[in-house]
């Protein structure tokens, strides 16, 4: 079974957190993908924005979100 957007950005900050701009390199494809996986995970309350700075924002997942990237609890 193929992996959805979300999973797979699910998977790539559970290995650490990155800027929007690295999310969209590091997942490649189409844009509205990539945003509509980031806005699932927020939803789902997965995912917290850090504002560093005046403008950029580090997207990091909560540690319940990265237990599940790789099969822990609640997978």
């Amino acid at each position: 079974m193929a992996m959805t957007r979300a999973e797979a950005l699910r998977k790539l900050l559970a290995l650490g957190g990155l800027y929007r701009d690295e999310i969209f390199t590091a997942m490649g494809g189409s844009p509205l993908e990539v945003s509509d996986a980031i806005t699932e995970l927020r939803r789902a309350g997965e995912l917290q924005p850090v504002r560093e700075g005046w403008i950029r924002q580090v997207y990091r997942l909560t540690d319940e979100a990265r237990a599940r990237a790789f099969g822990g609890v609640n997978a």
